[in-house]
């Protein structure tokens, strides 16, 4: 079973929520933990500051630990030796740092030890090569919709260790809609004007999420 992650936009409510419905919980290392159990730390991306996420990584103590992306547009062997001793310093604190590579001529330059956090692509972004590149290497999804990381973990299941995205929470939280079967579904109570409804949008969204993956890895 792999380690399905809940990675905090600073909602304790919802942190607590995840928690209960059997997520391990992960926040960014610049935003709070409320005293939570924390088993993923992951760096705001686009103006990483490495010293502090590694403070946060050594008090934490989590199980993963992201490593600042590699290049979007450029291959180089600098870029990835940056990255190889960045995870070095956070294999300190965590078992496994992820390292993030964009592009698929990166991947040679990353010796084979290291876990690849795989940017689901989406409409911001993400990874510019298909999953399948990654065989024989330790996998974490990282973003998507949860029934894209479900069809990727067919392709690799035994390398796929965990996963966390937040595409549920923007379903809850800006549309009153969960996750089920697969299908992003409107809330019935969506037009009543009730307090509070994406809460329980956001409940139901963990638990089918939960099952689903649970059912997947049987």
């Amino acid at each position: 079973m792999l380690d399905m992650l809940y990675c905090s936009g600073g909602n304790e409510p919802l942190m607590k929520i995840a928690y209960d419905a059997g997520f391990l919980l992960g926040i960014r290392s610049d935003r709070r933990s409320y005293g939570l159990p924390i088993s993923f730390v992951d760096i705001e991306y686009r103006q990483p500051d490495f010293a502090a996420h590694l403070a946060v990584v050594a008090r934490l103590k989590p199980r993963y630990a992201t490593v600042p992306d590699l290049s979007e547009s450029l291959v180089s062997e600098q870029d990835v030796e940056r990255a190889v001793n960045q995870a070095e310093l956070l294999r300190s604190y965590c078992d496994h740092p992820l390292i993030v590579p964009k592009l698929s001529g990166q991947l040679a330059f990353i010796p084979p030890e290291y876990a690849i956090a795989y940017s689901v692509p989406t409409s911001y972004g993400g990874a510019k090569y298909g999953v399948w590149k990654l065989s024989g290497r330790r996998i974490h999804l990282l973003g998507g919709s949860p029934h894209m990381q479900m069809k990727l973990y067919r392709y690799l299941s035994g390398e796929v260790m965990s996963a966390d995205g937040n595409m549920a929470q923007l379903m809850a939280t800006r549309f009153a809609r969960y996750w089920q079967g697969g299908k992003w579904v409107s809330h019935p109570e969506r037009h009543t004007g009730t307090k509070d409804l994406y809460l329980d949008c956001w409940r139901r969204s963990c638990v089918n999420i939960r099952e689903a993956w649970i059912a997947r890895a049987q």
